[in-house]
């Protein structure tokens, strides 16, 4: 998702970028942004890059997105579950990404999605779940990390081993260990 980000954000742009502020707006290293720029490149994007004090990168001005790059059933596929994604995730919600597939050919997704909104209705979850919340950032951290998390419910302290987040019908859980394997819905814990 972060490459089709950059190409966005590349192609909105008026001038070049530096590869520095690529890394801040999308909050990875350098590395990641350079490594980033040569799998578009290495795809089809022409990335051009000037070195030196006035550096920095940019689409080719001459550029326009292949539109016969994904096939109609791609784009029927890619947006029904961005569809879905919006109606669950407010993380998705917010990012916009329908928006951007219509920067790129907005008839198209334009039909596919009306088509789509008047055969289904996503009724999954009473709010929107957030992978974004304070609880969630700990929980993350503790997954990356393969560390033990202390936790609370009801006024209630514990310390689990998270094992992963589980998306269902109630809502986004965290699957996690202590003592014996349980499954919390995030939407009670605290920290």
């Amino acid at each position: 998702m972060r490459l089709l980000d950059i190409v966005f954000y590349l192609l909105r742009s008026s001038s070049k970028v530096t590869i520095k502020e690529l890394s801040k707006v999308f909050n990875v290293s350098t590395k990641t942004i350079r490594r980033d720029l040569d799998k578009l490149s290495i795809i089809g994007i022409p990335i051009i890059t000037y070195r030196g004090v006035n550096g920095g990168v940019e689409i080719d001005k001459n550029y326009i997105i292949a539109k016969h790059v994904l096939k109609y059933s791609d784009y029927e596929s890619l947006i029904f579950a961005l569809y879905i994604g919006e109606s669950i995730s407010k993380n998705i919600s917010e990012s916009f990404l329908i928006d951007k597939f219509k920067s790129v050919d907005k008839s198209k997704c334009t039909k596919i999605l009306d088509n789509i909104k008047d055969r289904f209705i996503i009724d999954l979850f009473e709010d929107k779940f957030d992978t974004k919340t304070e609880i969630c950032k700990d929980i993350d951290i503790a997954l990356d990390n393969k560390s033990f998390i202390e936790l609370e419910i009801n006024d209630e302290k514990f310390e689990v081993y998270p094992i992963s987040y589980i998306l269902r019908k109630d809502g986004l859980c965290l699957y996690c260990y202590k003592n014996i394997l349980l499954l919390i819905l995030t939407k009670y814990l605290m920290l």
